[in-house]
């Protein structure tokens, strides 16, 4: 990839990053090696074009962890669930987003990986902005065309107050480890989005009897994750001055499901979704929250 196409990818988004320390607008890239904080003054480096705006690069023990893991799993990440399953958790997610802003937007994928859903949310015709800890999934999402993405912590997001219609978190409230960092993250989120905007939070439910199983197997996950309760986003949702919106338990397909199958077990777990106390169960919380 060239210089030139690095600058287009990394600046198709109208929103401009700024920078964590004071939220003051930060300069395009030009293909520099560092970005600059005219403001504060703050350097930040740029690595196979993404800029890394850390608010503090000496990260504790379980962020540092975690960020050297998804690193060494980059390249490998989406071959791990089957085609088709992905595929559906994907139509899912997009489907919400486009239920949620039917007119388009500006959209943010916090904890983006390596852009599989950011990119198919700008398929549909929405400017959106991927950010993630690790700058190694971030460089597979610039290869799979997302437009703009930031590698930065989630409790310190690189952008100003108010700026995105949509912050949406899928799968990453269980890496975060401590309810203090899952509180301080979705406050971030919204932060950066303007009023009347949305942040939508979808993560794996603890009463899904299958998420150990599963997780004790995928390179991803290293054994300290923590599921997080539908009742403790509500509550962090609550905390961050947010107005609850939407709430639900989605999805039942695991990932071993075979391709035949699909068209049987999906309106199986329509009947699930529909049915309060099955729902319970379903493998993902989904919490909808709106800006006043």
């Amino acid at each position: 990839m060239s210089a030139d196409t690095l600058h287009w990818a990394t600046h198709r988004s109208p929103i401009t990053a700024a920078c964590p320390a004071c939220h003051a607008p930060l300069p395009a890239n030009d293909g520099r090696e560092h970005l600059r904080c005219p403001t504060c003054g703050a350097s930040y480096a740029i690595t196979r074009g993404v800029p890394e705006l850390f608010l503090n690069r000496e990260a504790d023990r379980s962020t540092g962890r975690v960020q050297a893991l998804y690193d060494h799993v980059a390249h490998d990440y989406d071959q791990v669930f089957s085609p088709h399953v992905a595929e559906h958790y994907l139509e899912k997610r997009t489907a919400l987003v486009r239920a949620l802003l039917p007119n388009g937007g500006t959209v943010l994928d916090v904890g983006c990986g390596t852009g599989a859903l950011a990119g198919g949310i700008q398929k549909e015709g929405y400017d959106v902005v991927g950010v993630d800890a690790s700058p190694g999934m971030l460089a597979e999402a610039l290869e799979h065309g997302v437009g703009a993405v930031y590698a930065a912590y989630s409790t310190a997001l690189p952008f100003a107050d108010g700026v995105f219609d949509l912050a949406l978190s899928v799968a990453t409230m269980h890496h975060l480890e401590t309810p203090e960092r899952v509180a301080a993250t979705i406050a971030e989120m919204a932060r950066v989005v303007c009023p009347g905007g949305y942040v939508l939070i979808w993560d794996h439910n603890p009463l899904n009897p299958y998420w150990p199983i599963l997780m004790n197997r995928v390179p991803q996950d290293h054994g300290d994750e923590r599921l997080v309760s539908i009742w403790e986003i509500v509550e962090a949702v609550r905390m961050a001055g947010l107005r609850l919106h939407h709430l639900a338990r989605s999805g039942l397909v695991p990932d071993f499901m075979p391709r035949a199958l699909m068209p049987f077990w999906t309106r199986v777990e329509a009947l699930v979704e529909q049915n309060p106390a099955l729902s319970l169960f379903a493998a993902h919380n989904v919490v909808v929250a709106r800006k006043s």
